[in-house]
C-alpha cells in the first residue's frame, strides 16, 4: 500500500514537473524569462517587489474586499433585526394577557356549545378542565373548525390553551382535540 502511494506521488510529481516545463516553453513565458534574465540584479529585485505588490493588491481586491462588503451588508441586517426586536420588546407589555375580543360573563361550557350550534360544529365530546374546557371534534371541516375557534376568540374572548389537529380520512377533514379557556 505504501509503495503504491509513493509511486502515485512520484507520478504526480513527474506530471507536475512536465506541466511546469510546458508552461515555461510557452512563447510569452519564454520571452519574459529571457527579458528578466537580461536585467541586472537591482532591476530584478525591483521587478520582484512590484510583482509581490501587484499580487497582494489583486488578492485584496478579489478576495478580501468582497468579504468586507458582505460583512457590511450582514451588519446592516443585524442592526435592523435588533431594532425590530427592541421595538417588539418595548411594546410586549401591551399584548400580554389580553384576549383578542371581549370576555363574556357566561360559563365557558354554555358559550362554547352555543357557538358550536350556531357554526354547525358537532362537538363529539366536551368536559370541564379546571377553568377551561376540553373539546373533541371528529371528521370536522378544517375551515369551519378554524372559523368557529376564531369566532369564540373574537366574540367571547375564549382562547386556545392547547390544540391537536390530525388529518382526517377525507381531504379537508380533521380530528381536533383542544383545551379552551377564558
Amino acid at each position: 500500500m505504501k509503495k503504491l502511494s509513493q509511486a502515485q506521488g512520484l507520478n504526480l510529481s513527474a506530471q507536475f514537473q512536465d506541466s511546469v516545463n510546458r508552461f515555461k516553453q510557452l512563447p510569452p513565458v519564454a520571452s519574459f524569462n529571457a527579458w528578466y534574465g537580461s536585467q541586472n540584479d537591482r532591476d530584478q529585485k525591483i521587478i520582484k517587489a512590484v510583482s509581490v505588490f501587484i499580487t497582494i493588491v489583486l488578492l485584496i481586491i478579489l478576495i478580501v474586499q468582497p468579504f468586507m462588503a458582505k460583512q457590511t451588508l450582514y451588519q446592516a441586517k443585524l442592526n435592523k433585526s435588533l431594532a425590530t426586536y427592541q421595538l417588539l420588546a418595548e411594546n410586549a407589555h401591551k399584548f400580554q394577557g389580553q384576549a383578542a375580543g371581549k370576555v363574556s360573563d357566561g360559563p365557558i361550557l354554555a358559550i362554547v356549545t352555543g357557538q358550536a350550534k350556531r357554526s354547525n360544529i358537532n362537538l363529539k365530546r366536551f368536559e370541564p378542565d379546571g377553568d377551561g374546557l376540553r373539546i373533541w371534534l371528529e371528521d370536522a371541516v378544517f375551515d369551519d373548525a378554524m372559523r368557529w375557534l376564531e369566532a369564540l376568540n373574537q366574540t367571547n374572548g375564549i382562547q386556545i390553551k392547547q390544540i391537536n389537529v390530525e388529518r382526517g380520512d377525507q381531504p379537508g377533514r380533521v380530528d381536533l382535540r383542544g383545551t379552551l379557556f377564558k
